[in-house]
């Protein structure tokens, strides 16, 4: 399929394929680029390059250091992304799942997600409507994570609201030896992770390097019918034929099984937040808790993944093919039994031109999909009891096309301009249910000009103005919604980011403000008057906008303060049936953050032992529906954090989360309208008081 899509007659993938041919064939008239050297990989940047290249974004956009991360707990993408500056991310009930958003992206979806591209080393793990899981990614085996929010991502081939989060694991030349961790906690929870990755010696000919990873992780979960448990393995094996091309391949294998509580009314919360819910079955099955059952209200999933990228460079060009494919399968037994098999696959053609005054950039990226799927009635204790009522072949293709053009306009001043085509197609046939069939496309030019001023040698701000496009979701293109339109938009954003010295102080900073305009925004709202379940659509016009802050503190090498704050002002925009009311399902102000004091011997440039607390405050209640007429309450949840690096070997910590066992909402779920029925299941716990424990050895 990817071979039909870069080979097959097409006028635009003609013209940037000639375009790259003609930059080649002028190369002996340009001046030549810095190579790198042998001792780093071609493919996979460091993550000292990682930070280099992203100052070049003319908007918000930001690399965690994962070495940070793991000085507590590494299990949950919240653990990871947590303090990342414009992600909004709360653990739905302990496990990998979690409700994550940026800049308000699938506010209409409080499970699983869409909106934002996911990529590992790369290389996306999105299937090919847009949906992804998160159980596909380790962020253990993970040494940095690329965060572009909005149309900054582009270069990935995102254009969409929410931008896009990129994994990236280490390689034989950012790791040398391998790396065991162990961590075990409350709730029954337990993980294993070790990895080893080296350069294999070579004369004259080829260079090879590998990393690989495993990790094992369960647990019995803060709530009742919440456990967990995982398998993952992820590896790559780099080879280098000269100092100007290489090529890495890349494999992933992952089984996650997981149990769903399901939502509590606020009075359960309030008494016993650690209960599954108490919702009952339906007609004759009213005597049975389906949310109860061990084997039903779950979501097992297994992925298998592989790819390949080489990168090649001639002079001032820089060239860079890849081509992947998955394949996941999907049991979740809910109130029907539903059954997937999904195969994506998909590539980039890249090419890039690097000058004196001058960076071109052309890109080709292709991917397709197909979904098999079943729905079947089901006992509400796991099992089907009748034939499938539904069985369809969910079918996606999407083509982008991205040039851009950087421009340094003076020593200090990089001018961007860029423009990406998005083409799309989503088609449903389902041979036992007709109503469900639809064949939609879409497509959309959307160009961005931006521009960075280096204020300082440390510090520079930057402003830009996007559009940008996003096609349905299967879910919400056509079967049991009316969000048949793309969604667009135009994005203003502007901010400064750097580092400043003063005495014994450090800070550093990262501030973008936003505003985005959204036409047939995807919401759940009612479609029509007086309506109370809502139904996915698009709503013709909402606001969106928001401050994303980042703040790093240093005092006397000693005192270390991190915060991320993060203002989200959502809302209708003159609605016919909700005005201007806020959008549900998103704080308006959330604010996380550490304070810990490093002491002792120096062991990797730092003290080796810290202590302090760390916070999550939400200072305002959030709206729950369109209607404005139900909100979850504000709440602060206080933590303490403690470890050592031994020596350059072994190292530990301690994580304690929620000390004053805190009972609040993580997340909710969201309706048209609450004023009816505002006593109903809502609300998903935040964890209740836990320990955390772990210890990690790098071996020779």
């Amino acid at each position: 399929m990817l071979v039909k899509f870069l080979f097959k007659p097409n006028p635009l993938a003609g013209w940037v394929l000639c375009a790259m041919a003609s930059g080649a064939l002028a190369q002996t008239q340009l001046p030549t680029v810095v190579v790198t050297s042998t001792a780093e990989s071609l493919t996979q940047p460091s993550v000292e390059r990682a930070r280099e290249s992203l100052k070049s974004i003319p908007g918000g956009v930001s690399v965690v250091d994962l070495n940070q991360v793991r000085e507590g707990r590494q299990s949950t993408w919240s653990d990871s992304l947590g303090l990342a500056p414009g992600v909004f991310i709360q653990d739905r009930f302990g496990s990998e799942e979690a409700r994550i958003s940026i800049r308000g992206s699938a506010l209409s979806r409080t499970f699983h997600s869409f909106g934002i591209q996911i990529l590992q080393d790369g290389v996306p793990v999105n299937y090919a409507d847009g949906f992804f899981d998160m159980q596909t990614v380790d962020p253990n085996a993970s040494r940095y994570v690329e965060v572009l929010r909005g149309p900054n991502a582009t270069s990935y081939g995102a254009a969409t609201l929410g931008g896009a989060i990129n994994f990236v694991t280490p390689t034989g030349y950012t790791q040398t030896g391998g790396v065991a961790r162990a961590e075990v906690g409350s709730f029954g929870y337990h993980k294993a992770f070790a990895s080893h990755a080296g350069v294999s010696p070579s004369g004259s000919g080829p260079v090879w390097d590998h990393y690989v990873a495993t990790s094992l992780t369960e647990q019995d979960g803060f709530r009742d019918h919440a456990a967990m448990a995982n398998q993952k393995l992820i590896a790559n094996v780099g080879v280098k034929l000269s100092r100007d091309w290489e090529s890495r391949f890349y494999g992933a294998a992952v089984r996650s099984l997981s149990q769903l509580p399901g939502y509590l009314t606020l009075a359960e919360l309030r008494q016993n937040p650690a209960m599954a819910s108490s919702a009952r079955g339906p007609g004759a099955y009213n005597n049975l808790y389906p949310f109860r059952e061990p084997a039903n209200r779950r979501r097992d999933v297994e992925t298998q993944r592989l790819a390949n990228k080489t990168t090649f460079s001639q002079g001032p060009m820089v060239y860079e093919l890849a081509i992947y494919a998955m394949h996941s399968r999907l049991w979740h037994p809910i109130d029907n039994i539903v059954e997937q098999s999904a195969r994506t696959q998909g590539g980039h053609l890249k090419a890039t031109y690097f000058g004196d005054r001058h960076q071109i950039s052309l890109a080709y990226l292709p991917n397709s999909g197909s979904t098999l799927g079943s729905s079947k009635p089901s006992n509400h204790q796991g099992a089907a009891i009748g034939p499938a009522f539904s069985q369809y072949d969910q079918q996606s293709t999407n083509e982008r096309f991205f040039g851009e053009h950087k421009y340094r306009a003076s020593a200090h001043t990089v001018w961007t301009a860029a423009l990406q085509y998005d083409r799309a197609r989503r088609k449903v046939v389902d041979v036992l249910s007709s109503p469900n069939n639809y064949d939609h496309r879409f497509e959309q030019w959307s160009p961005r000009l931006g521009v960075t001023h280096e204020a300082s040698e440390t510090s520079q701000w930057f402003a830009s103005l996007s559009r940008q496009f996003e096609a349905p979701v299967f879910g919400l293109a056509g079967t049991a919604t009316q969000a048949n339109l793309a969604q667009t938009g135009t994005t203003l954003e502007f901010g400064t980011r750097g580092e400043g010295k003063g005495g014994k102080h450090v800070l550093a900073w990262d501030a973008t403000y936003y505003r985005a305009q959204l036409a047939n925004a995807f919401v759940s709202a009612c479609v029509v008057a007086g309506c109370t379940t809502p139904t996915t659509t698009n709503v013709p016009k909402t606001l969106h906008q928001g401050l994303e802050l980042g703040l790093h503190h240093r005092y006397d090498r000693h005192f270390d303060t991190r915060v991320a704050l993060l203002y989200s002002d959502f809302r209708f925009v003159n609605s016919a049936y909700y005005g201007n009311n806020a959008l549900p399902g998103f704080p308006p102000l959330i604010l996380r953050g550490e304070w810990l004091y490093r002491f002792g011997q120096e062991v990797h440039g730092a003290p080796s032992t810290y202590v302090g607390p760390k916070f999550e405050w939400v200072p305002r209640k959030a709206p729950m529906d369109n209607a404005n007429t139900l909100y979850n309450e504000a709440y602060a949840v206080l933590g303490l954090k403690a470890g050592q690096a031994i020596n350059q070997k072994w190292s530990w910590f301690a994580d304690a989360r929620n000390l004053t066992r805190q009972k609040y909402a993580a997340t909710t779920n969201i309706a048209a309208s609450y004023a009816t029925a505002p006593l109903g299941a809502y609300y998903y716990p935040g964890e209740g008081r836990a320990l955390y424990l772990g210890v990690e050895a790098k071996l020779d």
